[in-house]
């Protein structure tokens, strides 16, 4: 190992793997993670998921001007590109580092197309090297975006391999659509190998002009990992939902991808509804006349169960829809087919095999729907937190039991079996993310349910208190600001104020304040345990 005298000459790449390596060497299954996560995370108290950030700010933030730090970049790049070298490499390299890439690449670049001084021929090869051999986020996804003013098909592999990670997804795709020939069919190559933010960029972009792309879009390209809503109404209009669902019958998968559309439509936000789907009608119409037929499982169930109550919803909004493309005769048809499907008898045995033995999403399906229909799964839920006491949701669950029994049998088991211990370590600014915080989230689930039955669960409020989680603090205050004092005042009223000398969160020592004042508690009574 050499020991440099002078670290200042030090490249920040030395010594380090290339992202595109990493990617590279995982091949097809990319699992999120990045070199630099250390090191660019350092400080943060939430990681974003991969391609979060930028997704975030594509979809909910306006775009910023050209800052001090872009005009700065611009400076060092014309150094770098009209006489290259590796000092002033360093130095573009360095300035990237410590700018937001994603909330400013498209005013940078702006700058680059305007700036009179970058040589355009060194500039490919540098924003090639950026993006093949940086081993920092933001310098990969500079030298990506730069390809993308150039014809690039040069690059594809590179692109393509970068792609497959989520959070370099978006600038693969923008590349590619601005330097490809045939950039829809690369596009639509790099679709199929994402599944979170990665996946919503490409399929937003992607243009549906083969029937392999429609195809794919109504069967494989609505689901994703972030929120099925972002990709729905665009995978229905550009697949024609309407016009492939209105044959006398349809294969397993595209029916399946209808279900995943039509659910996500239902749900409706942060993206376009079921509303805004000029073919809903005729959709939903034929959707349910396949599912008299091809419904057969607790998802299907639960799709169907909802289409019903849009179907039977008394409100305004049928005043718009009945003069977009529905009927009182087609919403009565369609309502009439769901009445038919949920009176089959099956549905109670393929509710509780989902709760049983289904996987996580299967078992979610069957939930919902045995809460609708009335199905009572209390206890095998129950069965199967004793097993994994750790089964957050199945805490919500359970929680909503009206049987005070059930409910106290549930609060005394989590007492037992939950570390409450190590829960209540000290309040602390953490936000409950991570397998580390598994059991604060349980009982989490737990305490924003007790408002509803007094006096139990103290044990349990009490370490909600003494959580470093700030939800956990809240949902406890939600609790006892329910109660009345005299259930929790001698068992609690000395943690509220040993936890409000201590708090660091503002909101929950106004939370505290207001509840002791309210109960006509001071500092004194408490300490002396006073009711």
């Amino acid at each position: 190992m050499v020991i440099l005298f002078n670290q200042a000459k030090r490249m920040p790449w030395e010594g380090k793997t290339s992202i595109y390596d990493y990617i590279r060497r995982q091949g097809e299954t990319v699992d999120g993670t990045l070199p630099d996560d250390e090191e660019f995370w350092a400080g943060s108290r939430m990681r974003w998921v991969a391609g979060g950030l930028d997704g975030a700010l594509g979809h909910h933030a306006s775009p910023a001007g050209a800052s001090e730090e872009v005009r700065e970049l611009i400076r060092l790049l014309v150094k770098l590109t009209r006489k290259p070298g590796t000092l002033k490499r360093k130095a573009v390299y360095e300035q990237l580092m410590k700018l937001d890439i994603g909330g400013s690449i498209d005013a940078l670049l702006e700058e680059i197309r305007q700036a009179p001084g970058i040589e355009p021929e060194a500039l490919f090869y540098e924003a090639k090297w950026f993006a093949e051999c940086g081993t920092h986020r933001n310098v990969v996804k500079f030298g990506m975006a730069v390809l993308g003013l150039f014809r690039n098909e040069a690059a594809k592999d590179l692109l393509l391999t970068l792609g497959r990670h989520e959070e370099f997804t978006l600038y693969a795709a923008v590349a590619i659509m601005n330097g490809m020939e045939n950039s829809n069919d690369v596009l639509f190559e790099l679709a199929q190998t994402v599944h979170g933010w990665g996946k919503i960029h490409t399929v937003e972009r992607l243009q549906p002009d083969t029937p392999e792309i429609r195809a794919w879009l109504l069967r494989y390209g609505c689901p994703n990992s972030i929120m099925d809503e972002y990709l729905a109404c665009i995978c229905a209009r550009n697949g024609e939902l309407h016009g492939a669902l209105s044959a006398s019958s349809v294969d397993d998968e595209l029916f399946e991808g209808a279900t995943d559309i039509i659910q996500a439509l239902l749900h409706g936000g942060p993206a376009e509804d079921i509303d805004d789907y000029e073919f809903a009608a005729h959709a939903v119409t034929d959707y349910v006349r396949l599912a008299e037929e091809q419904g057969r499982t607790a998802k299907h169930l639960t799709v169907i169960l909802k289409l019903r109550e849009y179907l039977d919803a008394s409100d305004e909004g049928w005043v718009q829809r009945l003069t977009a493309g529905w009927t009182e005769e087609r919403r009565q048809a369609a309502a009439d087919a769901c009445e038919r499907i949920l009176s089959k008898p099956m549905w109670q045995e393929v509710v509780m095999e989902a709760v049983k033995t289904g996987s996580p999403a299967e078992q979610w399906y069957g939930v919902s729907a045995a809460r609708r229909l009335g199905v009572d799964i209390w206890q095998e839920l129950f069965a199967q937190l004793t097993a994994n006491p750790l089964l957050d949701s199945h805490y919500l669950e359970l929680m909503k039991s009206n049987d005070s029994m059930r409910i106290r049998e549930l609060v005394d088991f989590a007492e037992q079996r939950l570390p409450l211990a190590e829960i209540a370590s000290g309040p602390g600014e953490e936000m409950g993310f991570g397998e580390e915080f598994a059991a604060h989230r349980c009982l989490s689930s737990i305490l924003q349910n007790l408002d509803r039955h007094e006096g139990i669960g103290l044990e349990l409020i009490a370490a909600g208190l003494n959580s470093p989680v700030v939800n956990n603090r809240h949902m406890a205050l939600t609790a006892l600001e329910a109660w009345k004092a005299a259930s929790w005042k001698k068992r609690l009223a000395e943690v509220l104020v040993h936890v409000l000398a201590v708090d660091p969160d503002e909101s929950v020592r106004e939370r505290i304040r207001s509840l002791l004042a309210k109960n006509g508690i001071s500092n004194e009574q408490a300490a002396q345990g006073e009711t």
